[in-house]
C-alpha cells in the first residue's frame, strides 16, 4: 500500500485541487508548513513525522505535475523496488546522473543509480516506509550540515544522509513527475517559467503507463 504526503506551502493552495485529483485513488495527506526564514527542510521533516502504516510513503512537492497514468506506474515501481528509495523526478543536475539517464533512456533502461556523493532530489521520492523512518531517525541524530547550524535545504539533508550512510537510491528514467518551475520558490527565488533547466525534469514521460517499470 502506498500513502502520499504533499509538502505544501499555504501560498500555493491554488495548486492542490488538480494535484490531489491526479493522485486519486491513493490515500493522500497535505502537510502544510511555513516559517520565517523559509525552510523547505523543516517542511520535509514534517512529512517524515508519525509515518502511517504502509509499504511505501510517497512525498512530493505541491508545485509538481504528474504524468498521465502516474498511479499505475508508481504502483509498479513500488512493487519492483520494495526496499529502495526511488526519485520520480530528475533534473539536469546532478550532471553525472542526468548523463547516465541519457544513456539509460537510449538503451530503454528504466532506472539509474543516484551516487552517494550527490544531493538527493526530493521533489518527488517514493520511500519504502522503513527507509523513510531510517532517514528521519538519522536526521534527528545528525541535525546539522557542515557549516550550517540550521540547514534549510531538503535536497542537501537527503544527500548528506545518502553519503554518510552509503544508501542505494535510484531515479526513474524518464521522470514521471515534472517540476514546471512556474511558482515562486518558497525560499524567495522568482519563478523562471520552466526556463531553468536545473529545476525542470531532464527527461519527462508525458504518459508514465506506457513504460514497463518492472
Amino acid at each position: 500500500m502506498i500513502r502520499v504526503r504533499v509538502q505544501h506551502h499555504p501560498s500555493r493552495a491554488h495548486l492542490l485541487p488538480k494535484l490531489l485529483g491526479d493522485l486519486k485513488p491513493l490515500r493522500t495527506e497535505v502537510i502544510e508548513h511555513e516559517s520565517d526564514p523559509p525552510s523547505p527542510w523543516a517542511g520535509y521533516q514534517r512529512c517524515l513525522e508519525n509515518i502511517p502504516k504502509c509499504d511505501h510513503l510517497l512525498i512530493l512537492q505541491d508545485d509538481v505535475e504528474l504524468a498521465k497514468g502516474f498511479v499505475p506506474a508508481v504502483r509498479q515501481i513500488a512493487k519492483a523496488k520494495p526496499d529502495t528509495p526511488v526519485c520520480l523526478f530528475l533534473s539536469r543536475i546532478p550532471r553525472d546522473v542526468s548523463a547516465k539517464a541519457d544513456r539509460a533512456y537510449k538503451e530503454k533502461q528504466r532506472y539509474v543509480v543516484v551516487p552517494w556523493r550527490t544531493f538527493l532530489p526530493v521533489v518527488a521520492v517514493l520511500w519504502p516506509r522503513h527507509k523513510a523512518i531510517e532517514f528521519a531517525e538519522w536526521t534527528e541524530a545528525n541535525p546539522q550540515l557542515p557549516g550550517q547550524r540550521q540547514p534549510r535545504s531538503d535536497d542537501a539533508m537527503g544527500g548528506m544522509w545518502k553519503m554518510r550512510t552509503k544508501q542505494y537510491v535510484l531515479a526513474t528514467v524518464p521522470s514521471i513527475v515534472e517540476h514546471p518551475d512556474r511558482e515562486p520558490s518558497t525560499v524567495g527565488r522568482m519563478a523562471q517559467w520552466g526556463k531553468d533547466k536545473n529545476r525542470v525534469a531532464h527527461i519527462f514521460a508525458a504518459h508514465a503507463d506506457r513504460f514497463d517499470w518492472s
